[in-house]
């Protein structure tokens, strides 16, 4: 029986990129490989005996689960909420591919409804298994002066080919850190995806992570893509999940 680790199941408004206000379910996957300094999910690093479910939504109280979860209780769990949209979220989710492969097809079975995945964008072999589950990819540009990693251009590259079947876009998160180099790198790579929006997310304070950028910098990386568009993080201005 194929089962993963959660750490929340909550419904709430994209806080993030072009969808940004439109009512989703979020189901938050435990686990990522990477490391970035402005994560703002720290329960994606440890292993959660529970996972939360905030229920009624916007009301901050929270049931418990025991993990990990079972598709058949994932989606019990699911019959509850009727956004129209499932934004399945993390950590990174596209670590939990063989889960994916079972659950999403059940997910339409249940009623019509759209899938959002939003991950960092470097796992490419495991969105290709799972690529015609999907109807929207939400991907990371992962700059290494602004997550102190490494870069993962290549990975992005087939990242973005896989991806581009269906509706796609990137987000970079900018910080005060961010090497304006790095952005013009993101330029070149996309002008190999002309239908492929871009987000330049502006970083939010949060634990030890305080280099936000200016607005000055902002206006300065806005200017290196002009196609992009500058999008905050709506859910930390109105202090929803």
């Amino acid at each position: 029986m194929v089962t993963a680790p959660l750490i929340e199941i909550f419904s709430s408004l994209q806080g993030e990129g072009p969808h940004v206000g439109e009512p989703m379910t979020f189901v938050r996957f435990q686990d990522c490989e990477l490391s970035c300094k402005f994560c703002d999910t720290p329960l994606s690093f440890v292993k959660n005996k529970n996972f939360r479910i905030e229920w009624p939504p916007f009301s901050k109280k929270f049931e418990r689960e025991p993990n990990p979860v079972t598709v058949d209780r994932l989606n019990e769990i699911l019959k509850r909420y009727t956004d129209p949209t499932i934004s399945i979220t993390g950590g990174e989710p596209l670590q939990k591919s063989p889960f994916l492969k079972v659950w999403l097809p059940t997910l339409k079975k249940m009623r019509p409804i759209q899938i959002l995945l939003e991950t960092a964008g470097v796992h490419w072999e495991a969105l290709d298994e799972i690529i015609p589950m999907i109807d929207i990819v939400s991907m990371d540009f992962k700059l290494p002066s602004s997550t102190g990693m490494r870069g993962y251009w290549k990975e992005h590259e087939q990242f973005l080919k896989i991806a581009s079947q269906k509706e796609v876009y990137v987000k970079i998160v900018i910080t005060a850190e961010t090497d304006e180099a790095e952005v013009e790198e993101s330029v070149r790579l996309l002008k190999n995806f002309p239908k492929v929006a871009c987000i330049l997310q502006p970083a939010s304070a949060f634990g030890r992570f305080k280099a936000i950028p200016t607005s000055e910098q902002i206006h300065n990386f806005q200017k290196i893509v002009p196609q992009a568009r500058v999008i905050p993080q709506l859910h930390k201005q109105l202090g929803i999940l």
